[in-house]
């Protein structure tokens, strides 16, 4: 354990307050004079696992410049308090886990919102897996992937999702259909422009991303499942966001083809695909967030969180059978 004491201006105590009661320590505060001057003394008792955390927040706010600012912090060999002894505890079992749900959000939310740079690598991507495609050169489909980002906003629909957020899964859920639709159309307008000057070539690249079967959605699936684990832990996330992107991009792309070529079989079998890809990796991502039991640490959001994430799965479950279903059909 360690005491915590610090001393700052009445404008700061909010500030002050906030970081001690998001670390749930337990805190004293008291009016003191320095000079003409009146400020506020905190004195806390916090588990040693999370001082330097807590010191670092608070270091933030309070301006130790000031000669009557100062934070001081102390070794305790001992504290009789069962609330601390049940705070320590928990932080240990927090550790336990591959990440917090903390680190998570971090994690997620820089691809909850929609950002112009992400539009344009998204653009490149596509443009670079049409040029791919034409000339039926699998390689650089590929290799066009590394540039997309639709891993980020996948995995926030399914976090915010686990930890009962429906705004947030709301912003995610638009930044995924927004990038999506911006890769067929990026693809629908470099087609119709191609047609202008020479006849484009409907290469096995393209077949390939219209013939459907109920293995791809369960590939899908497995690749969410991935990239739920590489959030979890120390996997690099860029190996399975080149996958996903493979499973998304290409059909996206096709699918723009056929509405430039006018051809439905291409249009349908393409975008079916490109769902069906999209609800088994939202379905698979999901999934592990479920089973690792990823939720909101306050006790009475847990029960609300858990309903989303239990709908949420349901209605994927229930729509990736019918797509796998559509899939005998088209």
């Amino acid at each position: 354990m360690r005491k915590i004491e610090l001393t700052c201006h009445e404008q700061q105590s909010q500030s002050i307050e906030f970081v001690l009661k998001k670390y749930r320590v337990p805190y004293n505060v008291e009016l003191v004079m320095s000079g003409e001057s009146k400020l506020l003394r905190y004195t806390t008792i916090v588990p040693e696992g999370i001082s330097n955390t807590v010191t670092a927040d608070l270091n933030k706010i309070i301006d130790t410049k000031q000669m009557e600012i100062y934070l001081t912090i102390q070794n305790i060999e001992a504290t009789v308090s069962d609330y601390l002894q049940n705070v320590q505890t928990e932080k240990k079992e927090m550790k336990k886990t591959k990440k917090l749900t903390e680190e998570f959000h971090a994690l997620t939310e820089p691809s909850v919102e929609i950002k112009p740079a992400v539009l344009i690598m998204i653009t490149i991507a596509s443009a670079v897996a049409l040029v791919g495609l034409y000339t039926n050169s699998a390689s650089l489909v590929i290799g066009a992937m590394l540039l997309s980002p639709l891993l980020g906003p996948i995995t926030a629909f399914a976090f915010n999702a686990s930890v009962g957020r429906p705004q947030k899964m709301f912003k995610s859920a638009l930044n995924i259909f927004v990038l999506t639709t911006i890769v067929g159309a990026t693809g629908a307008a470099l087609t119709g422009l191609s047609l202008t000057f020479m006849e484009v070539p409907i290469t096995p690249e393209i077949l390939s991303r219209t013939e459907m079967s109920p293995v791809f959605l369960a590939v899908a699936i497995l690749l969410g499942l991935a990239g739920g684990i590489a959030m979890s832990s120390d996997i690099p996330g860029i190996l399975v966001g080149v996958a996903i992107a493979a499973a998304l991009v290409p059909p996206a792309v096709v699918t723009g083809i056929g509405v430039a070529l006018f051809d439905y079989n291409i249009f349908i079998n393409a975008l079916t695909l490109t769902i069906a890809n999209l609800f088994g990796l939202i379905l698979g991502t999901m999934t592990i967030f479920y089973i690792m039991g990823v939720t909101p640490r306050r006790y009475y959001e847990r029960q609300k969180a858990r309903q989303y994430i239990t709908y949420t799965i349901s209605v994927f479950v229930v729509l990736s059978i019918i797509l796998g279903t559509l899939t005998f059909w088209l």
